[in-house]
This record gives C-alpha cells, sequence and structure tokens, in this order.
C-alpha cells in the first residue's frame, strides 16, 4: 500500500458505478405517487434528465459563449477607437502647447533684452536671502 489515497479513491469510484440504480416504474395516482399501477394511474417517465438535456444544454452553452465573444469584440472596438481619437486629442494639445511655448519666447526675447540691463543694477535685498557658500579654489 504504497498510497492510501489513491487506493481510497479508486474503491470509491468502483462502487459508484456499481452502484447505479435500475428503472423503475413510478406511476401517479392523482396526487400521490406509487411503484405499483393504480386505476387511472399515468406512468412517469424517470430517466435522468440530464441525460436528455446535456445537448440543448451543450447548446446553450454555446450561445451564450458566442454572444459573450461578440460583446467583447464590439467592446475592444469602441475601446480602440476611444484611444485613438485620446491620441489624437492629446497629440493637437501637445502641439498647441509647442506653439504657445514658441510665441511666448519670441515675444519674451524681445522683452527681457531690454529688461536685463536693468536687473544687473538691481540693489541687493533688504530681508534675510539664503546664499550658497563660496567655494575654496586650492
Amino acid at each position: 500500500m504504497q498510497n492510501p489515497i489513491l487506493l481510497a479513491t479508486v474503491l470509491v469510484a468502483a462502487c459508484a458505478v456499481s452502484t447505479g440504480a435500475g428503472a423503475q416504474k413510478v406511476y401517479r395516482c392523482g396526487n400521490t405517487y406509487s411503484q405499483t399501477p393504480c386505476g387511472g394511474g399515468k406512468t412517469l417517465d424517470t430517466t435522468s434528465p440530464n441525460a436528455a438535456s446535456s445537448g440543448a444544454r451543450k447548446q446553450a452553452v454555446d450561445k451564450e459563449n458566442k454572444r459573450q465573444m461578440e460583446a467583447a469584440k464590439a467592446m475592444e472596438k469602441a475601446r480602440l477607437a476611444q484611444e485613438a481619437e485620446a491620441l489624437k486629442r492629446h497629440q493637437a494639445e501637445l502641439k498647441a502647447m509647442e506653439e504657445e511655448k514658441n510665441k511666448a519666447a519670441k515675444g519674451t526675447t524681445a522683452a527681457t533684452a531690454s529688461a536685463q540691463a536693468p536687473l544687473k543694477n538691481k540693489k541687493p535685498p533688504e530681508f534675510f536671502t539664503a546664499k550658497q557658500a563660496p567655494t575654496e579654489k586650492p
């Protein structure tokens, strides 16, 4: 007995296969059910509903999977379109910002040339200003 779990699994599976219930007739007599026929009783089908409906269930599952795949493809297509539109808007915004930057740079070059001269002769402020310590040259 090398592997008791494997042995137990095999035995349980063998018991489950060998205990298949045989089909018995069931009669409906009014509001009661019985194994013995009665006057005016109807015989009921007791076969497994899973065996009969497994094909229909598989078709329903396949149909649902197909519907979900189509929905996923449509959502992906919409997402890609939104991303492309967002990229175009972003590129347009970057271009507009670059143009504004260039306009501002052209406009300030003339103004800064005349405005920089008075800044050089400006007095130091009267309040405390932190300055970097001078470095010693060896």
